[in-house]
């Protein structure tokens, strides 16, 4: 029997989870948290140690975040690395927060501006179906440089989005392409069609990695291999990075120029990557 899993149960579940990010180690008790899901406006009921039992195994198995108390007193996260900046855990917890945000304060209505994703909403269902059934998708494709359409049948990996833009990661049929797969903006999908057919996973695409090394979705090693990247700016940059790096990989490292900081990449320097850094003009430069 699949658990059907109630926007309800998200809140607690991410206020349960920023408690525990929030709280030093080695962590609140089951009192600490009742005292505060208590002081907590428009709480329901009383935590009880089955009501947090029961919503720390509905966290492993929606989002493979793992809590327990090794004391058997604090509880802790056990394996912060699920919710890493690039992590599927991350990307549902950040949603289920902003979503509930926005409906507590729904009644603020344009004093709260948060970016949407327009483009190609209206195929996310059909292709999440697609995903976990493992079925072929026939798509209507039109590229912006491209005056002609045309009609493909692919194999759908993942689902991704990037700069406001949803793409899907695919296989196409009958592709002479070199990479087992490609993606597919949905701003350019003029239709897309779920078919009966399913199709054998090629395990040379591996989902959880593809997209590891790149900057978004512009994955070309061929042109931009791979490898360090060092870049120096100015403070007031440095103190935007820190707080929502460019890439999973980014490490602060030592700089000698006083008034400035240096941070080191691991990636695919793609046009779009260069193109980030050149927004900030004079401010930043690449040292390697």
């Amino acid at each position: 029997m699949k658990t059907i899993f109630s926007f309800a149960q998200f809140k607690f579940d991410v206020w349960l989870i920023e408690q525990l990010q929030m709280t030093p180690p080695p962590g609140p008790t089951l009192e600490d948290l009742r005292d505060r899901w208590l002081a907590l406006p428009g709480h329901v009921g009383i935590l009880s140690r089955d009501m947090l039992t029961t919503h720390r195994q509905a966290i492993k198995d929606f989002m493979g975040i793992v809590i327990s108390a090794p004391d058997r007193m604090h509880y802790r996260i056990m394996n912060p690395e699920a919710l890493a900046l690039d992590s599927l855990a991350n990307d549902l917890l950040k949603s289920i927060q902003n979503y509930s945000f926005l409906q507590q304060y729904k009644e603020l209505g344009k004093q709260i501006q948060p970016e949407q994703i327009e483009t190609g909403s209206r195929y996310l269902r059909l292709i999440g179906q697609a995903l976990r059934d493992k079925q072929k998708l026939r798509i209507t494709y039109q590229k912006f440089s491209d005056e002609n359409q045309y009609d493909a049948i692919v194999h759908p990996y993942c689902l991704k989005a990037d700069k406001g833009r949803w793409y899907i990661l695919a296989y196409k049929e009958g592709s002479e392409c070199q990479e087992p797969a490609q993606c597919f903006a949905l701003d350019r999908t003029l239709r897309l069609t779920l078919l009966p057919e399913s199709f054998v996973p090629n395990r040379r695409i591996k989902v959880a990695t593809y997209f590891r090394d790149c900057f978004g979705v512009w994955r070309d090693y061929e042109h931009y291999p791979v490898r360090r990247v060092v870049i120096t700016c100015t403070e007031k940059v440095a103190h935007y990075l820190r707080t929502l790096p460019l890439h999973h990989s980014q490490k602060e490292i030592r700089c000698k120029e006083e008034g400035y900081a240096s941070f080191r990449y691991r990636i695919s320097p793609s046009p779009d990557f260069i193109a980030e850094l050149r927004k900030w003009g004079d401010e930043v430069r690449m040292e390697e």
